[in-house]
This record gives structure tokens, C-alpha cells and sequence, in this order.
């Protein structure tokens, strides 16, 4: 970005404030702004820097697992985006954004959604481009000899302006559940070469295979430590660990009776759990961390309509959005309004070419980047 502010001010003949400039493209729609790439280089650098995220209003991003090629051991996924949830309309017009054709081998079911971009497996998309990295490649080594068991975790530096994903790995075979792990490694994007490099936890820990979730520039995800059971906290910009707050004994026997896939979620700005206290009743009990302290329960959600819902997070109207674990031939959220206990589905209209998917993939607050990978 400040190569390409430099560029523009060396322009005598602009006219237009830099500052003024970026404000309007910000606030241009992404199809409008992708053809002002081709006014000056100054101009394409400013659109094309990690900086650059437009302005437009929260969305929802909505990714399918389409046409699953396994002869060819490949898989496809369709993007689409839609305003967000906060109408009282139970059917929702969707946007195409892109689609893109990644290996197999380089999916795996947890997906990290931070500030434009979008983690899969072992790659890194930005959905309104179409465009991805891979992420390099681990190569065994003595503190790694299980490179397929990874844990990844995705965020966002919003101080120094840096996406970069942690990775941690187990190192022995047969090691109990809860031997600390000691291989951890960092990659940011944008970096070259393009590679990982290996930092120091400082605290013995064992991951539990879960999703982690970024806020504020911490990632925040559950591991094993020491006897105890605890959310542990990332500081992207510094690369330190710390335990943020202990998991209660009753919230873990919680979560290993619903089999390991309680579901960490942003929930008003603080880290929250939603688990499901019994695997046949279709309802779930919301825990909300505090820093420093031992989780609490915040509420439960009974008698929701179906089994099997994961909670996504909430809407700036305070409803809360669950989604199902498992859906096929329909993309449909659940919205439950708080005031009113109500649940309503909502049904994305997507194109007619994408009727048939495999899995779906739902995150909130989702803003359109052109950032180039």
C-alpha cells in the first residue's frame, strides 16, 4: 500500500485527494471497482493491497462442495454471498461470486473465515476473486512424523495488516491423547518464500481436533493442558501463547459426550461454546468465556426444530443463526429471535447449476476483498 501511495502522489496530474479516492472505491461495489484495475498501476495497488477491503455492509457467505470429481480426486466449490439476515424475509437472493477446482488431498472439514479471505484444508481463497493459494508443504521431520494429523488455525494481524495461519502437529506415534505437542509453526501470507517457520509454545498443551476462532487479532481455539482443560489464546502479532481461561469440568464433560464438536463462536465480541448436552435432543447450551476466569453458562436454546444445528454466531439485530451439520439440495440457515423464541428458516436462492452439493459452508460478516494471492 505505501508503495502505491507513493506511485499516486508523484501523479501531478490527479485531481482527485488520495484519500478521497480510496474512500470512493471502498464504498463501489467489487464488480464496479475490478474495472478501475486498469486505470494507472498506482491505482491497481491500492485496490489490490491487503488493506484494501471494501466498505459494503456485512454480508453472508455461503460456500458449496459441488461435483465432487473422486475419479480425478478432485473437488469443487461454488461461492455465493447475500445481504444480510436481518429482513424479515424467509427467502434470501444470493450473488455468484466464484468457483474453484482444488485436489482432494488438500480438503479437510474445518474452514476460517477472516476479513475477505477464506481457509480450506491446506488452502487459502479469496472467494470474490476465485483465486487461492496452497499452503506449503509440510515435510517430516523428527518433531513431525504425522504431517496428515495437523491442527490449522486462520486469522487476521489487523495491527500489522498480516493473514497467517498456525499450524501444530503431534509427534509421536501412539502418544497418549493428552502428551504435549511440540512441533507449532507459522505462515503469513505474503511472505517469501513461502514457507513455514517454527516458533516456541512455551506452554505444554495437546489441541483437540475442533475449530479455533479469530477475534480481534487473537486466535482462540481448546487444548489439553497440564490436568486441566483450557481456551488458549494466540496473539497473532506478537506469535505468543497464553491460556486465556479455564474450562469448567462440567462444560468438558459436555463437550466429550458431544463427541469432541462443541463449536467455538463470537458472541458479542467475547469467545463462546455451543454444545449440544444430549446428542438426541435437539437442543443447545451456550458458554461464554470471560479472560482469566472459568467459563459460564450464558443460556440454552431448547426445542430447536431439527438435530444436528451448529450455532454460526448473530446478527447485528441480536438474532442468533444456526446451521445444519448436513445438508444436501438446499442451502438454509436457521434465524432464532431472541425476543420473540421463534425459529424461521431461511432458504438461499442459489443458481440453478448449483442445486446439488455435498456439504455447505456458512460464515457471517463477510466483506468483499480484491486482494490478489
Amino acid at each position: 500500500m505505501r508503495r502505491s501511495l507513493r506511485l499516486y502522489k508523484k501523479r501531478k496530474t490527479d485531481v482527485v485527494p488520495l484519500d478521497l479516492l480510496i474512500e470512493i472505491l471502498n464504498r463501489l461495489p467489487a464488480k464496479s471497482v475490478v474495472r478501475f484495475l486498469l486505470v494507472s498501476k498506482s491505482w491497481a495497488e491500492i485496490i489490490r493491497s491487503n488493506g484494501f477491503c471494501l466498505t459494503q455492509p456485512l454480508r453472508f457467505l455461503i460456500a458449496l462442495k459441488t461435483d465432487t470429481d473422486y475419479q480425478k480426486r478432485r473437488i469443487n466449490f461454488s461461492f455465493f454471498s447475500s445481504s444480510s439476515l436481518s429482513s424479515s424475509s424467509t427467502t434470501v437472493s444470493t450473488s455468484y461470486l466464484s468457483r474453484i477446482t482444488i485436489p482432494s488431498r488438500l480438503y479437510s472439514c474445518h474452514s476460517y473465515y477472516v476479513n475477505g479471505l477464506i481457509n480450506i484444508g491446506q488452502i487459502i481463497c479469496n472467494p470474490c476473486t476465485g483465486k487461492y493459494i496452497t499452503l506449503p508443504k509440510i515435510v517430516k521431520t523428527p518433531t513431525c512424523n504425522r504431517p496428515s494429523l495437523a491442527m490449522r488455525f486462520f486469522g487476521y494481524d489487523p495491527v500489522n495488516n498480516q493473514y497467517k495461519v498456525l499450524c501444530m502437529f503431534p509427534n509421536l506415534e501412539g502418544q497418549e491423547e493428552t502428551t504435549p505437542w511440540s512441533d507449532f509453526r507459522v505462515f503469513t501470507l505474503g511472505d517469501k518464500p513461502k514457507s513455514w517457520r517454527l516458533i516456541d509454545c512455551g506452554i505444554p498443551q495437546s489441541p483437540y481436533y475442533s475449530n479455533g476462532l479469530c477475534i480481534d487479532g487473537f486466535v482462540h481455539y481448546i487444548a489439553h493442558t497440564g490436568t486441566r482443560m483450557s481456551l488458549m489464546r494466540f496473539d497473532l502479532k506478537s506469535e505468543k501463547f497464553d491460556i486465556f481461561a479455564r474450562v469448567s469440568e462440567h462444560l468438558r464433560a459436555l463437550w466429550f459426550k458431544d463427541n469432541g464438536s462443541g463449536t467455538l463462536i463470537n458472541y458479542h465480541g467475547k469467545v463462546a461454546i455451543a454444545v449440544q448436552p444430549l446428542h438426541h435432543v435437539p437442543s443447545i447450551d451456550l458458554y461464554v468465556f470471560e479472560a482469566g476466569k472459568q467459563d459460564f453458562k450464558e443460556r440454552s436454546f431448547h426445542n430447536l426444530p431439527q438435530l444436528h444445528l451448529r450455532m454460526k454466531g448473530i446478527t447485528h439485530t441480536g438474532e442468533i443463526i444456526f446451521a445444519p451439520s448436513y445438508s444436501r439440495n438446499e442451502a438454509n440457515v436457521i434465524r432464532h429471535d431472541l425476543k420473540g423464541a421463534s425459529f424461521e428458516k431461511i432458504k438461499f436462492e442459489v443458481d440453478a447449476n448449483h442445486q446439488w452439493f455435498s456439504e455447505s459452508i456458512y460464515s457471517m460478516g463477510y466483506v468483499e476483498s480484491l486482494m490478489l494471492l
